[in-house]
């Protein structure tokens, strides 16, 4: 029982950070604030993640796991740490310095779709005709909200930022793909991930 009041409290310790994510980017990016150029505001976020994981492994004195991987290991943390943070990031941030975060925020979120069209290729994984509704309603959700509700018109206000933020679901996608045959520990991954992404 305190194991799930923990999970509950961090459940939502998470959604509160992330929920403020979308207005983060768009303070740092926007020129009437911060007006950071994007690589800047990745390469600070990717080197605090990195720090924070390293701390990480270091007072769980998993920093010895790093000297038990392959050469092909580091290899497929490089291509990973490319995915995302990276090319995700990029694209990502881009994105919120055309776009509202209001807009920006929602469009991100067709990863989800994205992960599983994708699946289906790479994993091998079936697609029921339940889940081609839920993704045809989706869709229709990334219609409405590109537009600003003129679907009829199909016109966005800003068709690159648009691109941009469903774009960034590819790399997203891809990297929870190929990490899922990733056998490392968690944390040294994800450190791994930042370290080559910064």
């Amino acid at each position: 029982m305190q194991n799930q009041k923990k999970a509950y409290i961090y459940a939502c310790i998470a959604v509160l950070f992330w929920s403020t994510s979308a207005s983060a980017f768009k303070i740092c990016l926007s020129p009437d604030h911060l007006n950071m150029p994007v690589l800047h505001l990745l390469f600070g976020a990717s080197i605090t993640s990195g720090a924070a994981l390293f701390v990480n492994l270091l007072l769980s004195k998993k920093l010895v796991l790093l000297k038990t991987l392959s050469k092909e290991d580091f290899l497929r943390s490089a291509m990973l740490g490319f995915l995302n943070p990276f090319l995700y990031y990029v694209v990502l941030l881009k994105a919120y310095s055309i776009l509202p975060a209001q807009q920006a925020q929602p469009l991100n979120f067709i990863w989800p779709l994205t992960l599983v069209l994708l699946s289906v290729p790479i994993l091998k994984q079936k697609i029921k005709p339940r889940d081609i509704l839920a993704i045809l309603i989706s869709f229709f959700g990334v219609l409405v909200i590109s537009t600003k509700g003129h679907i009829l018109s199909v016109k966005p206000a800003h068709p690159l930022g648009v691109l941009l933020a469903t774009g960034s679901s590819i790399p997203w996608a891809l990297f929870w793909i190929y990490n899922v045959k990733d056998k490392q520990d968690a944390v040294v991954r994800l450190f791994l991930n930042f370290v080559f992404a910064s």
